[in-house]
C-alpha cells in the first residue's frame, strides 16, 4: 500500500543514495584532484630539475672548452714569471733579439725588490737598463719583436740619441730603462 510512512521512506532510501553519489563522487574528485596536483607538481620539479641539468651541463661544456683553449698555457704563464735568482733566460732571450735585428747591445740589471703586485705567489720585480747601438728602424723591430716576449716586462723611459749628420737613419744609440715581474726565490 501506498501511505505517507512508505513515501517518507522510498524517498529518502533515494535520497541517502543520492547523498551517497554525491558523497563518493566528492570523495573521488578530491582523491583525483590530488594526485593530478602531485603529478603536476612532480612534472613541474622535473622540468626545472632538467632546466638546471641543462644549465649546469652548458657550465660544463664552456669550463671543459676554456681549460682546453688554455691548454698548456698554464706552462707559458710560470715560464713568464723567472726566478729571480736566475735570470740568464731573459738574459738570453734579450743577446738574441739584438742579434735578430742587428743591434749591439749592454745592460745592466739591478737587485730584486719585493714587487708591490699581490698574487698568489710571491713576486720580485727586477729593474734593468738596456743600450743600444744600431739605426731606429732595427731598433723599432727589436721593440715590436720585444712586445711579443712571454715575459711580464714594462718599459719605464725610452731614449734615443744620434750624433751624425744623418740623424736617426744612421748609428744611434738607444737606451731604455725597464722592469721585469720575477718570482721571488728565498
Amino acid at each position: 500500500m501506498f501511505t505517507t510512512k512508505n513515501l517518507l521512506i522510498l524517498i529518502g532510501r533515494h535520497a541517502l543514495i543520492a547523498i551517497s553519489a554525491v558523497v563518493v563522487t566528492l570523495i573521488v574528485t578530491w582523491i583525483l584532484s590530488q594526485q593530478i596536483i602531485r603529478l603536476s607538481d612532480d612534472v613541474l620539479k622535473n622540468r626545472h630539475l632538467a632546466s638546471a641539468l641543462e644549465k649546469r651541463t652548458e657550465i660544463f661544456t664552456a669550463i671543459k672548452r676554456d681549460t682546453d683553449f688554455i691548454g698548456t698555457n698554464d706552462a707559458l704563464i710560470e715560464r713568464a714569471f723567472i726566478p729571480s735568482d736566475n735570470i740568464l733566460d731573459f738574459v738570453a732571450t734579450l743577446e738574441s733579439l739584438a742579434l735578430k735585428n742587428g743591434l749591439t747591445e749592454s745592460f745592466h740589471f739591478d737587485n730584486p725588490t719585493p714587487s708591490t703586485i699581490s698574487a698568489p705567489f710571491p713576486l720580485a720585480t727586477v729593474a734593468y737598463s738596456n743600450t743600444l747601438s744600431g739605426n731606429v728602424a732595427n731598433f723599432s723591430s727589436y721593440l715590436k719583436d720585444f712586445e711579443q716576449l712571454h715575459y711580464f716586462t714594462k718599459i719605464e723611459n725610452l731614449s734615443i740619441s744620434s750624433s751624425g749628420a744623418s740623424g736617426w737613419d744612421g748609428t744611434a744609440t738607444m737606451s731604455f730603462r725597464a722592469s721585469i715581474q720575477t718570482n721571488a726565490t728565498q
